[in-house]
């Protein structure tokens, strides 16, 4: 037996969501798609193709090869508009052993009575319509598998299911242990979310997942313990929780989320990708990135400020690339606007012993081992001179070499002391001169660097470089007017 997994085309209410695709969509803080594997896993199919349209490298990412499940994924595409049937058409004799076609956003929930046993029942023949067209098929016999491709029904088989969407709850009277639920539109969305996480959590539980006490967390889950937990709650994969949070009841977060100090969720679902700002209260909300939903009516507020909420982004190569000229060009700027301020300044503080610089091995760009340049003074009082020394920023002017040299990015993360053998996540690691720990005070060094590395832009390195180099203008003002009253 196949399966044929169709991820793409368009639905409406999954438009406001984000840039993801709807299969990919967390229900109970795990992508829908995810589910749909997991059946071909407990029934026995081994071969999966995956039918892709629009945002197709998400899906790829996902899933990759299928390894994680003991599956074999493949990957086709269809033109937007066309029927995915047309793709099981060019090749009938194909799924002659078996087919099982997932072609809507349908959900199989779980019942009270559901045993993976159970699932063999689906082997007989058994589909799902939904306004005349297809959402769930599955069967084994040569015939109907043919009827279905050819008109795109199932009338042949005894158990088809005509969803009209008003279902609301499971019936445990289904004989396979599943009742298919088909997502309509977004209030139906946020509420199987909150009825999965309150009730039905624990139905759904995979290898790698615990649940403790109605709350289901993924892995690589880093939270200080400061954190306060309140389930029901679901968490999925590599998220990152700010100290003095208060999570749940009722939060569904999914995957690579990033939720910044004394932040309180509850009630509501956080999409990936999404980084949600310091000191926030949402309650009855979906956030995607940017964007703040109100399932109750649809309703959808886009934030500007990137503070508040922002969407994080994968690596983006050429945005990466426009971020190093622009830093190189500064850089270099920088290096020849100082050069002669540098070294008349820094000889008399050598002269007067009043400080100097020291190197420290730091990881580099792609986790090479650098020597980091740090300017140390001798005297904790500091004097007018160093001050001058340090509001200009001839204090970062063996760094600014660094970067002319590639081994450093101008604006970007606090540089890492080199330990052990290696650094890990090389590939979201920008070590520089200036960051946001130079342009802003009380900052989280550690949900800075992760913030960072989601959304930096060339605008970000502008707002990083205005900041930290007026805020350092601004404390020489203030030192040096302080010691013209006293």
């Amino acid at each position: 037996m196949r399966a044929v997994l169709y991820t793409g085309g368009k639905k409406p209410w999954a438009e406001m969501l984000g840039e993801h695709p709807w299969a990919l969509l967390p229900v109970g803080g795990r992508p829908l798609l995810s589910y749909w594997l997991e059946i071909c896993v407990d029934i026995g199919i081994t071969d999966v193709q995956i039918i892709l349209g629009r945002d197709a490298e998400y899906i790829e990412l996902f899933c990759g090869n299928g390894e994680k499940w003991g599956l074999s994924i493949n990957y086709s595409f269809i033109r937007a508009g066309d029927d995915p049937q047309t793709y099981l058409a060019r090749d009938p004799s194909r799924w002659s052993d078996g087919l099982l076609y997932v072609g809507e956003a349908v959900f199989p929930r779980r019942c009270e009575n559901f045993t993976r046993e159970k699932l063999q029942i689906l082997q007989q023949g058994y589909c799902v319509h939904h306004n005349e067209r297809s959402a769930f098929f599955i069967s084994r016999e040569p015939e109907t598998i043919d009827y279905f491709i050819r008109t795109g029904h199932c009338a042949e088989i005894s158990r088809c299911v005509d969803s009209c969407g008003e279902k609301e709850c499971c019936r445990t009277s289904e004989p396979c242990g599943i009742d298919f639920t088909l997502i309509r539109d977004i209030t139906h969305y946020y509420q199987l979310n909150m009825d999965i996480v309150r009730n039905e959590m624990g139905r759904y539980l995979s290898s790698g997942y615990s649940t403790v006490d109605g709350a289901s967390i993924g892995y690589n889950v880093v939270t200080p313990p400061s954190v306060t937990f309140t389930p029901p709650l679901a968490i999925g994969n590599d998220c990152r929780i700010g100290a003095i949070s208060v999570i749940g009841p009722g939060a569904v977060i999914s995957d690579h989320v990033l939720i910044d100090r004394q932040c309180e969720i509850s009630d509501s679902i956080i999409l990936s990708d999404t980084y949600v700002g310091r000191n926030l209260e949402i309650k009855g909300k979906i956030v995607a990135g940017n964007r703040i939903i109100d399932p109750e009516d649809g309703t959808c507020l886009e934030i500007e400020d990137p503070w508040l909420v922002a969407q994080t982004r994968p690596r983006n190569y050429m945005r990466d690339f426009l971020r190093a000229i622009f830093g190189w060009e500064f850089a270099l700027l920088l290096v020849i606007l100082q050069f002669l301020p540098f070294i008349f300044l820094y000889s008399i503080i050598r002269l007067f012993g009043l400080g100097r610089f020291v190197n420290r091995d730091s990881w580099g760009i792609d986790g090479a081992r650098i020597k980091v340049a740090h300017f140390v003074s001798i005297n904790p009082i500091p004097s007018f001179l160093l001050m001058i020394f340090y509001g200009t920023s001839l204090d970062r002017f063996p760094q600014f070499l660094s970067v002319l040299r590639g081994k450093l990015w101008l604006c970007g993360q606090v540089p890492k002391v080199a330990n052990g053998d290696g650094i890990k996540e090389v590939n979201r690691y920008f070590p520089a001169v200036f960051s946001y720990s130079d342009a802003f005070v009380e900052i989280d060094k550690q949900m800075d660097a992760l913030y960072y590395a989601h959304t930096r832009s060339l605008a970000a390195d502008l707002r990083i470089l205005r900041h930290a180099l007026l805020n350092r203008l601004i404390e020489v003002e203030t030192v040096s007017g302080a010691k013209i009253l006293s």
